[in-house]
């Protein structure tokens, strides 16, 4: 009948509730850490899924498209771009526009201050600066073979002098791009 007494029944609620908060209730809070531990690893399972299904799609699109269009591509923008190669080209154009090329400076990759910004995706730009000379329909069709190349050549600035012989002195920059 000890156990019946006022005094136990005191010291016995008096355990419980120290039981309570010293080991019932900090369990319950590491339960409920883990159980949002676990909703946010969910979410974030669930997003990583969605991202890896969307690169799985740009993967099956990109073995999609055909070789032949993927070998244009790569001709049109390169991924890097050959001086000497475009130089070359330059004189071929020169001599079908029958104009005499008379510099090709490679100037190399155009730095911009605004290229921080960017997209890393944004093509590099390649300059040349080219002197030509040559009647006002050899400058045009010069000009006009540039256009019909397999890879872009800009002018980005030209100067043009004319001499009293008929002869046109062009100083222009041409630009090129690549991907590197």
């Amino acid at each position: 009948m000890i156990f019946n007494s006022f005094f136990t029944q005191i010291v016995m609620a008096v355990l419980t509730v120290g039981i309570i908060f010293t080991y019932v209730q900090p369990t319950f809070v590491k339960i409920g850490s883990l159980q949002e531990s676990i909703l946010q690893y969910q979410t974030e399972s669930g997003k990583v899924t969605d991202v890896i299904n969307t690169l799985s799609n740009f993967v099956a699109k990109a073995n999609n498209i055909p070789g032949s269009d993927l070998k244009a591509l790569l001709t049109y923008m390169p991924d890097t771009v050959d001086h000497v190669a475009v130089s070359r080209d330059l004189l071929i154009i020169s001599e079908l526009a029958e104009a005499y090329l008379e510099v090709v400076d490679y100037s190399g990759v155009l730095v911009s201050s605004s290229e921080s910004t960017e997209s890393a995706n944004a093509p590099v730009e390649h300059t040349f600066t080219v002197t030509l000379k040559g009647t006002y329909e050899q400058t045009k069709a010069f000009l006009s073979l540039l256009e019909q190349n397999n890879y872009p050549l800009e002018v980005h600035e030209l100067d043009i002098t004319s001499s009293e012989t008929g002869v046109i002195n062009s100083e222009m920059t041409i630009v090129t791009y690549s991907h590197i």
